[in-house]
């Protein structure tokens, strides 16, 4: 999957919950922010579908940070 270098909507910062995951699963993932508050899945920046009842909403970023969604995410210049 290509990355898309130019992402400028607003995200969520997520990652999977740890009751339902092992922490090497745990990455603090980019998420494009639902336009119509109906989904039930959050797509990523870096393609990884995450259903919403098994997402962690972060107020902050925590953990470790998933490169992939990074990088989609930085600026170009």
């Amino acid at each position: 999957m290509a990355l898309d270098h130019h992402h400028t909507e607003p995200v969520l910062l997520v990652r999977k919950r740890a009751d339902l995951v092992g922490e090497w699963e745990r990455s603090c993932h980019l998420a494009a922010l639902p336009d119509d508050g109906t989904r039930s899945t959050l797509l990523t920046l870096c393609g990884e579908r995450i259903e919403v009842g098994a997402a962690e909403l972060l107020p902050e970023p925590e953990g470790m940070p998933c490169v992939a969604c990074l990088l989609s995410a930085a600026p170009r210049s």
